[in-house]
């Protein structure tokens, strides 16, 4: 067995899974830094942030068989310690060409405040129930998946709020259909939030906070709906 490392090897990622996906599986635990789809070999690799946050969910998935979209994939350490390759934009690229989902793939540029999974739900409600909120961060930068209760929802959401701002003058939001059925949540938490299971537990360990940025004061433009930069 290899030892704990920041990198986690994923196998039996058949065509099907996403990138998206993946993240879903292991954002709960810790940021997501780097992945990589290695198609060829339906495999993948995965950088968390720090060795604890891995050895966290891989002790997790000992217990509990990851399944994504029907199929088992398995999971260790890799070999490698940290990735130097850059991030496929494969699944990034499928979520654009998807046709319209009651799922949004928000990318959020220019953040200079912290985006919370409260602050995404105040934006989004505006245009319908907001049932799941999934944040992550990339190499692409901060995003979230929003899921709606219905797919009319999320349509009005995305010509409404992409390109707008959530504060004046930064944190611009990016948005896009994705291509997942179903957001699979399993903690209610800073990072992810099942607005239709409130019951859901929250994680083990407490993880830090956003630090290093000022005080934004009140959202802009979202604290009147309708009202935008």
């Amino acid at each position: 067995m290899a030892e704990p490392s920041k990198v986690i090897h994923i196998r039996n990622v058949g065509h099907e899974i996403t990138e998206a996906d993946l993240l879903q599986l292991l954002q709960p635990f810790g940021s997501v830094s780097k992945l990589v789809m290695l198609r060829g070999k339906n495999q993948a690799l995965l950088q968390m942030q720090d060795i604890h946050s891995s050895v966290s969910a891989l002790q997790y998935y000992s217990a509990v068989q990851p399944s994504v979209r029907g199929r088992h994939v398995y999971m260790q350490f890799s070999s490698h310690q940290e990735l130097t390759t850059d991030q496929s934009s494969h699944s990034r690229n499928s979520d654009q060409e998807s046709e319209p989902n009651r799922i949004l793939l928000a990318t959020v540029h220019h953040v200079l405040y912290p985006i919370t999974v409260e602050i995404l739900h105040q934006v989004f409600k505006a245009y319908g129930y907001v049932e799941k909120i999934v944040k992550f961060q990339k190499s692409a930068g901060f995003q979230a998946l929003i899921q709606y209760q219905s797919r009319h929802e999320a349509v009005e959401a995305l010509a409404a709020l992409h390109g707008r701002n959530i504060y004046d003058g930064c944190c611009q939001l990016d948005i896009q259909y994705s291509n997942l059925s179903e957001l699979q949540v399993h903690f209610n938490n800073e990072r992810t939030r099942d607005f239709t299971n409130p019951s859901l537990p929250t994680e083990q360990r407490p993880r830090p906070s956003q630090q290093g940025f000022p005080d934004p004061g009140g959202l802009y433009p979202f604290q009147q709906p309708g009202v935008c930069a």
